[in-house]
């Protein structure tokens, strides 16, 4: 019994105390159909869920925001929850914070995710301005946040989509703006992975980049994520083959809505994209 009391407490303080700041660089090769030989091997790095706000320290999100930054990127993608809260509270910290946000030589592009708007659907009328304020921030300083919009990057189309749940998610204005860019070299950003399984994607044979699930945050053994936020149980993280031809990749995110994590790191991705 002792050794198993030992153990456990073992497993409580790795699992609150280091792994939820133990962050894993990935590195994966993304080849693009029709990459322009000027973007042949330069560097995209995904980043995602955030959190800011009481549960993520901001020294912590510095430090990885300055990882990102020496990394000299050619692209940064961030794909949403910026903030852990639509609170005017949370919205200063967040605008405080922008400004170590890292930046892509040739650009950035970035979405927004349920939690920028708020905990629930009556705090998202509540913090709809602060919201509207993240979004023109986000644009003020030139990191594209794209709604149901896209931009052209040195040659690479970029698309993103709005919210699945909470940001006013339009599924035709989601086909068009896809549809726009379906036969140029292109990725799509969703924070959600469920609109993966949308009748959106048609023509669409490119890559798509989604957080929120953060891995489950906590995994086990034979037992898997018990709680992650998708209807689509399968998309926990990584790479997805997905029918119709488009592909899936899923970011762990950096922060957390609780300060645990098991079998689950935080994460920064680091794409070198390929002629594909």
């Amino acid at each position: 019994m002792r050794s198993t009391a030992v153990t456990l407490a073992g497993l409580g303080v790795y699992a609150f105390g280091i792994e939820p700041r133990w962050v894993s660089v990935e590195h994966h090769e993304l080849p693009i159909a029709g990459l322009p030989d000027s973007l042949v091997n330069t560097t995209a790095v995904q980043i995602s869920d955030l959190h800011v706000g009481s549960r993520v320290s901001d020294s912590y999100l510095r430090a990885q925001f300055a990882y990102v930054q020496s990394l000299n990127p050619e692209f940064v993608f961030f794909t949403g929850d910026y903030l852990d809260n639509g609170s005017a509270w949370h919205l200063k910290k967040g605008l405080r914070l922008m400004e170590q946000f890292p930046r892509g030589s040739i650009g950035n592009a970035c979405v927004l995710g349920n939690h920028d708007f708020g905990n629930g659907h009556s705090q998202v009328v509540a913090f709809a301005k602060n919201t509207k304020e993240l979004a023109r921030q986000f644009n003020s300083v030139g990191l594209n946040l794209l709604q149901e919009e896209s931009v052209d990057l040195g040659g690479l189309k970029i698309a993103g989509l709005k919210d699945f749940w909470f940001g006013d998610f339009n599924p035709t204005a989601a086909a068009q703006v896809i549809g726009d860019i379906a036969s140029h070299p292109s990725i799509v950003l969703s924070h959600n992975p469920d609109t993966v399984d949308l009748p959106i994607w048609n023509g669409y044979s490119s890559w798509i980049l989604c957080g929120h699930t953060h891995g489950g945050q906590c995994r086990f053994p034979l037992i898997g994520a018990p709680i992650c936020p998708v209807q689509n149980k399968r998309y926990l993280s990584g790479f997805y083959e997905i029918e119709g031809g488009h592909r899936l990749y899923i970011n762990r995110g950096i922060g957390h809505t609780r300060r645990v994590r098991f079998m689950s790191r935080p994460e920064i991705t680091v794409f070198k994209l390929l002629k594909g």
